[in-house]
């Protein structure tokens, strides 16, 4: 497992107060009935899911959501056993014992798992843990991500009739996934709230929890608040889900200055204008400079070529602390300026061209914002042709992560 490195200076910066900042504007506008869960899965989206979670709960929210068993014992361990815990994926049923013993809450879409958990209690003869804890759980349905989920009318009333026969269960919740709230064709939520309000018609009137929402589904006109739980995600990291880039940070100026087409960077339909602030920033410096001569070969394959005499600055960040050899053609910042990337990106460093000589040691800003230039995620996003949440969720554990 990589540990933080804490002799170089690249190091992620995370912004508690903007995490709760953005956390605040959804309980402004959310009915009062509902409950906001903060998702921190995959390390908090790479931010740190403990400290992440501890601010989150600072800031008021009901319950967290993660995505495996494993992600939801590290956050009681640590101290979080009072709050609700939403595993969102399904989990294999050898798991069992922790899951009581740790009292998650877990998702299921069939069956068998109860049949399948209880076997393995009984050839461990841990039963009494059920009578300690019962399993808590939500169901999932598919109403159009055709990911995992019950999809049918005969699907959930077998379930509905066959999960009678286990005295051991306390079933608290259902929910479903909108497919394209944060992208894609929106006419296709129309479709999913069909489709979920047929399903949600079987299930008994017990099952008090009901959700939906994720971020961009939690501000969704006339649906969104609808749900009993706002699953908040990329927007509490002060993301779009649409990876808009908001006029306030990123102008066009710079989308210039980047090559970019403005046209799909700034879209109506998203949420820049909960004036979100971005928790994450990643800083490096500058850990060689040299003057090259034109011809210079640099990088692996001999990737670049020095058309004259220039200035190279190396960085100490690659690839394997997550920042891709896909992400060449995003620049570096440094001292107010946008400077390339030249030839491929190294498995711990990376090369770029400096518009003068700079001092070994002055800092550079990777994701952050330097003079005019702000190096948004979302841009970046555009830039490398993925997403925003791909960026941040890959920086890899060798990166420390320093919290203000």
């Amino acid at each position: 497992m990589y540990r933080a490195s804490e002799h170089r200076p690249t190091q992620a910066v995370i912004s508690l107060e903007n995490i709760k900042h953005n956390i605040k504007l959804y309980q402004d506008k959310k009915a009062s009935y509902q409950q906001i869960y903060a998702v921190v899965k995959a390390n908090a989206y790479g931010h740190g899911a403990i400290p992440i979670a501890k601010a989150a709960i600072e800031a008021g929210v009901n319950g967290l959501c993660v995505a495996t068993v494993d992600e939801a014992i590290q956050l009681r361990k640590l101290g979080l056993t009072k709050i609700p815990i939403l595993v969102m994926g399904l989990t294999l049923p050898y798991g069992i014992a922790e899951i009581l013993y740790y009292d998650l809450t877990i998702t299921v879409s069939d069956l068998s798992f109860f049949d399948q958990s209880f076997h393995q209690l009984k050839k461990n003869q841990q039963e009494n843990l059920l009578k300690e804890n019962p399993l808590k759980f939500h169901l999932k349905l598919d109403t159009g991500m055709s990911r995992v989920g019950l999809r049918t009318k005969e699907e959930v009333l077998a379930f509905v009739e066959g999960v009678k026969a286990y005295s051991w269960l306390n079933w608290q919740g259902v929910f479903t996934h909108f497919a394209t709230a944060g992208g894609g064709p929106l006419s296709y939520i129309d479709y999913q709230w069909e489709r979920w309000q047929a399903l949600i018609s079987y299930i008994p009137d017990f099952v008090s929890l009901r959700h939906f929402d994720n971020s961009a589904m939690g501000l969704y006109p006339a649906i969104g608040d609808r749900s009993d739980i706002i699953r908040l995600g990329i927007s509490m990291y002060g993301l779009d889900s649409r990876d808009c880039v908001p006029e306030d940070l990123v102008t066009d100026q710079q989308i210039t200055d980047y090559h970019l087409d403005k046209e799909g960077l700034r879209s109506k339909n998203s949420t820049n204008e909960l004036n979100l602030k971005p928790a994450f920033q990643l800083l490096s410096e500058l850990s060689y400079v040299k003057k090259v001569e034109k011809g210079t070969r640099i990088s692996y394959g001999a990737s670049y070529e020095s058309p004259e005499d220039e200035w190279i600055g190396t960085i100490p960040i690659g690839y394997a602390d997550g920042w891709l050899r896909a992400y060449a053609k995003i620049p570096i910042l440094v001292e107010g300026y946008a400077c390339p990337v030249l030839g491929v990106i190294n498995m711990d460093q990376l090369m770029i061209r400096l518009p003068k000589e700079f001092p070994v040691g002055t800092e550079v800003t990777i994701i952050g914002q330097d003079g005019k230039y702000y190096n948004h995620p979302s841009l970046l996003a555009h830039m490398a042709g993925t997403i925003s949440y791909e960026i941040l969720s890959c920086i890899s554990e060798r990166v420390p992560r320093i919290y203000i």
